[in-house]
């Protein structure tokens, strides 16, 4: 859950931090990521499944046609089928994301 103090990681910063932690340049880290993004849309958009052991997977999954209630005014909408990607978190992810967040020490007042 987001909290006061989250932080989004867009992807300038995380190719800056995968080039450090490769240790391959910025433009090598950047076409990584390109590439990786690539790869799983042209996948997914096959129908195949995307699995990255201990990541995640992703997946093209069917979406039934529904009926819901319009917030404006309540009235019916039909929504047609369709088709969703979903995400499903690996196992190392799933225990990274459980992980106690570490604790930040309040500085002292008075001093220096």
């Amino acid at each position: 859950m987001p909290t006061a103090d989250s932080k989004i990681v867009g992807k300038e910063e995380l190719v800056h931090l995968i080039a450090a932690k490769a240790q391959v340049g910025l433009k090598e880290a950047d076409a990584v990521i390109d590439a990786l993004t690539e790869t799983v849309r042209d996948e997914v958009a096959k129908g195949h499944q995307v699995r990255l052991i201990g990541f995640g997977s992703w997946k093209l999954s069917a979406v039934s046609a529904r009926t819901i209630k319009s917030i404006r005014g309540g009235a019916p909408v039909h929504l047609p089928a369709g088709k969703r990607v979903s995400f499903t978190a690996g196992s190392q992810l799933s225990e990274a994301a459980k992980a106690p967040a570490p604790v930040k020490k309040a500085a002292k007042k008075g001093t220096r």
